[in-house]
C-alpha cells in the first residue's frame, strides 16, 4: 500500500491505524469536506456526535433531526468519508442496515466489523 504524500492524509492515516490497532481513540478534529446540502451537513454533525461504541437507528436520528429515516439513509449513503464521519453507527431498527449504499457484501461486513471493533 502506498503511503499518503499529503501531510493531512498522513495524520489521518496514523490516527486510523492507531484506532484500528486499539491504541488510540476515534480520530476527530480533522477538517471535513463540506456536504453538498445543508441537510447533509446536519446529518454529518449528528453522526460525529454519536460516541464510539454507541448506535442510533435511522429512525431515532431522523426524529432528532425532524426528518425521515429514508432521508437520513440517503445522507449517510452520500457521506464521502465514512471513516471520519462515522455513519456505521447508524443502524436499522431490526438489523444492521446498509453501509455506503450496500445492503450486503464486503461493505456491510466492514460495517459489522467496525461496530464490533468499537465495542471491544
Amino acid at each position: 500500500m502506498k503511503a499518503p504524500s499529503d501531510t493531512l492524509a498522513q495524520e489521518v492515516a496514523r490516527a486510523l491505524e492507531a484506532w484500528l490497532a486499539g491504541k488510540g481513540t476515534w480520530p476527530t478534529g480533522f477538517p471535513l469536506a463540506p456536504a453538498a446540502t445543508p441537510f447533509q451537513q446536519r446529518v454529518r454533525a449528528a453522526l460525529i456526535a454519536i460516541a464510539p461504541g454507541c448506535r442510533m437507528t435511522y429512525g431515532e436520528l431522523a426524529r432528532f433531526l425532524g426528518s425521515s429515516a429514508r432521508a437520513v439513509g440517503g445522507a449517510c449513503r452520500a457521506n464521502p468519508i465514512p471513516l471520519l464521519v462515522p455513519c456505521h453507527r447508524v443502524v436499522a431498527a431490526c438489523g444492521v442496515g446498509g453501509y455506503a449504499g450496500a445492503v450486503d457484501g464486503p461493505r456491510l461486513e466492514f460495517k459489522r466489523w467496525l461496530l464490533a471493533h468499537e465495542r471491544r
